[in-house]
């Protein structure tokens, strides 16, 4: 019977010590044969000692060149790393190189993610429920700086911080109307930013060059986009100058567009898309709209000619997003953010797609290409 008691003891002792041993072997079989997962990796980035790159490798911006960081980090007081809160509006080409910009002006600046900095990148879907409470998320993690992309987003942050805690808006076309700002020579509230100079003047002229038989401009909007509505009412104000009748035509979400599109491109003979993240998000639907209806499309950014319109002189979002890291580093060295004037970028592209002329049926003048940067597809290809 002890014999039969101390044999049981000894398997009972084997299988605990297998127990403990099988994850350290399943661990070395993984490694050995290359299956080892990848680490979960979410939007918050915690690391305090190496560097975290929150812009996609290989990364090059349309226009203007890639800004590296010059090795030097700045020294925090009390060697705090500090939090940042950082909410964009939605996920979407243009939106997307304003924040690389950012995060790449800011490295320059001696501002390192994973070093100096502990970035929590979050985007709110286009909800406003959820940039709220996004914001109100950041506020009670005790962020020391929000960063908003997009005007709403910039608002949510605005609202939740009630000026404990700095926020600087990024992608922002009318802080003032915004009321992120009482006046572009300072905010006079705990919010800093840069907006830029408008092109919509050199677009129209753009529009007469390449299509000189267009009279008519559409122009289509979401409504609750206090930027695209600034927009259009000075479009609107610019175009009896440039020759250009305008009809107007809104959305309240991506839903309408393929409808309210295809009634606007009956009456018009192009279409003018103002800075609207809405409609910035979905050109999949407008594009076959407007090539069906051989109605040409010019925006005011170049991600949105990539997606197929035709052409603009466009506001590079990448730098934009540089302006905007020099506000944030500015902060972060200390300056008073009420005082602080809001930065008007003005570094502009002539964009044209050529694949999308060449779907509607148009010539650019070789004077324009000669200048321009053509995002094709095709010429990408070559």
């Amino acid at each position: 019977m002890k014999k039969i008691s101390a044999i049981g003891s000894f398997l009972i002792g084997g299988l605990l010590v297998l127990v403990l041993v099988m994850p350290s072997l399943q661990r070395l079989h993984q490694l050995e044969s290359g299956t080892m997962p990848a680490a979960n990796t979410a939007s918050k980035q915690t690391s305090g000692s190496k560097a975290v790159d929150l812009v996609p490798e290989g990364y090059q911006p349309v226009g203007a060149k890639r800004i590296t960081n010059n090795g030097k980090t700045k020294e925090i007081k009390d060697g705090r790393v500090l939090k940042i809160g950082m909410l964009q509006l939605m996920e979407h080409p243009s939106l997307d190189d304003i924040r690389y910009g950012l995060i790449d002006q800011l490295a320059k600046r001696g501002y390192i993610n994973g070093i100096n900095l502990e970035i929590e990148y979050q985007q709110g879907q286009g909800d406003q429920n959820l940039l709220k409470s996004i914001s109100d998320d950041f506020m009670a993690d005790g962020k020391d700086l929000l960063i908003g992309i997009a005007t709403p987003a910039a608002q949510a942050l605005m609202n939740a911080a009630q000026g404990e805690v700095p926020v600087v808006f990024a992608g922002v076309s009318d802080p003032v109307g915004a009321g992120l700002a009482n006046s572009l020579a300072g905010s006079g509230k705990m919010v800093a930013g840069s907006t830029f100079a408008s092109a919509d003047k050199e677009t129209l002229e753009l529009i007469r060059q390449i299509t000189p038989q267009v009279k008519t401009i559409g122009l289509i909007y979401n409504t609750s986009e206090q930027n695209a509505a600034h927009q259009v009412q000075e479009i609107k104000a610019l175009a009896p100058a440039a020759g250009f009748t305008v009809k107007e035509a809104s959305i309240t979400n991506t839903n309408e567009l393929k409808q309210v599109a295809e009634q606007l491109v009956s009456q018009v003979d192009a279409l003018f898309v103002p800075e609207d993240n809405t409609i910035a998000a979905a050109m999949d639907t407008l594009i076959p709209v407007t090539n069906a209806a051989k109605v040409p499309v010019y925006t005011v950014v170049d991600a949105m000619v990539k997606a197929g319109g035709l052409a603009t002189v466009g506001l590079n979002q990448y730098v934009w997003g540089a302006d905007s890291g020099d506000v944030v580093a500015d902060v972060l060295d200390g300056a008073d953010v009420p005082s602080l004037p809001v930065n008007v970028s003005n570094t502009k592209n002539t964009i044209v797609n050529t694949d999308a002329a060449a779907m509607l049926g148009i010539t650019i003048p070789e004077n324009i290409l000669q200048i321009a940067i053509d995002l094709a597809a095709s010429q990408n290809d070559k």
